[in-house]
C-alpha cells in the first residue's frame, strides 16, 4: 500500500515536472509574443506618427512672422466634412432644443473675430477641421458644454496636456480670468481629459492638427443645458466674445504694442 502510494507520488511528481516544464515554455513563448506585439505596435505608431522630427522645445519657440494672428476655431462647425482620420467628430456636439452647439460657438467666434480685427489683429475663423500644421500666435477652440442635469453650470479652460511651446498654460490662465470677468459665470476648477487631449492639439496622431509651436487653448463657454449659462452663450454672446477678446489683449504674446505717442500728445510743443 505504501509502495503504491509512493509510486503514485512519484508519478504525480513526474507529472508536475512535465507540467512545470510545459508551463515555463508557454510563459517563454507568451513573453516572446508580447515582445513581438509590442514591437509591432511601436512600428505602427512610428509609421503613423505625423510629426516624426524632433519636437521643438519652449526655448525654440519664436512667434510667427507678420502681424499677430489669432485662430478662432468654431467647435463642431462643418464637422460633417471631417476626413477619415477624424471621422469620430463628424456627428457629436451638444444642443439646446433646435440650436446646435456649433451655432452658439459660431456666433461667439464671429463677434470676437470682428472685434479683434477692428483692433488690428489678423483673425482666422476655423471650422472643426484645422488646416494641417496650422500656425498662429494663439489658437482658441470655442465650445459649449451639455449635461443631462440642468443644474450643471460653469465654464472651463484647458491647455494641451503636451505643450511644446511652454506658454499655453499662461494663455489659459489669462483666458479663465478674462472670461469670468466678462460673463460673471462660475469657473469650473477642473478641465476634462478630453479637453487636454483635444484632437487639434495632437500633431503626432493627426495630419489635421496644429503646428507644435502654436500656442493653444480650449474653452467650454458654459452649459447650453443650463438656463443661467444660456443667458450668456445664447442670449448675450457679445459678453462671451468680450471675454475672449480681453484675454487676447492681455496675454503677453498677443498684446498689441502701444501706439507711439507724438510730442503734442505728450504735452510737448
Amino acid at each position: 500500500m505504501k509502495l503504491t502510494v509512493l509510486t503514485a507520488a512519484v508519478v504525480m511528481l513526474a507529472g508536475f515536472d512535465g507540467l512545470g516544464a510545459a508551463s515555463a515554455a508557454a510563459q517563454e513563448q507568451s513573453a516572446a509574443e508580447r515582445d513581438a506585439a509590442a514591437s509591432e505596435r511601436w512600428r505602427r505608431w512610428r509609421d503613423y506618427n505625423r510629426y516624426p522630427g524632433p519636437i521643438p522645445t519652449p526655448e525654440d519657440w519664436v512667434p510667427p512672422a507678420g502681424p499677430i494672428r489669432i485662430g478662432l476655431q468654431v467647435g463642431h462647425w462643418r464637422a460633417d466634412e471631417a476626413p477619415s482620420e477624424l471621422r469620430r467628430i463628424r456627428y457629436n456636439g451638444t444642443r439646446w432644443r433646435e440650436t446646435a452647439e456649433w451655432e452658439a460657438n459660431l456666433a461667439i467666434a464671429r463677434l470676437a473675430g470682428a472685434e479683434l480685427e477692428a483692433l488690428g489683429y489678423e483673425v482666422d475663423l476655423l471650422p472643426a477641421v484645422v488646416p494641417p500644421g496650422y500656425r498662429a500666435h494663439l489658437f482658441i477652440a470655442i465650445h459649449a458644454d451639455g449635461s443631462d442635469s440642468p443644474a450643471a453650470s460653469g465654464y472651463r479652460v484647458a491647455s494641451p496636456r503636451r505643450d511644446a511651446t511652454g506658454r499655453a498654460e499662461d494663455a489659459a490662465r489669462v483666458l479663465r480670468e478674462a472670461y469670468g470677468a466678462a460673463t460673471g459665470l462660475r469657473q469650473l476648477p477642473v478641465s476634462t481629459r478630453r479637453m487636454r487631449n483635444y484632437y487639434a492639439f495632437n500633431y503626432r496622431r493627426y495630419e489635421h492638427a496644429l503646428h507644435p509651436m502654436t500656442i493653444a487653448v480650449i474653452i467650454e463657454t458654459g452649459f447650453m443645458t443650463n438656463a443661467g449659462d444660456r443667458e450668456i452663450i445664447l442670449g448675450a454672446p457679445e459678453r462671451a466674445a468680450r471675454g475672449i477678446v480681453e484675454a487676447v489683449k492681455a496675454f503677453p504674446v498677443t498684446r498689441q504694442p502701444a501706439a507711439p505717442t507724438t510730442g503734442r500728445q505728450n504735452g510737448q510743443r
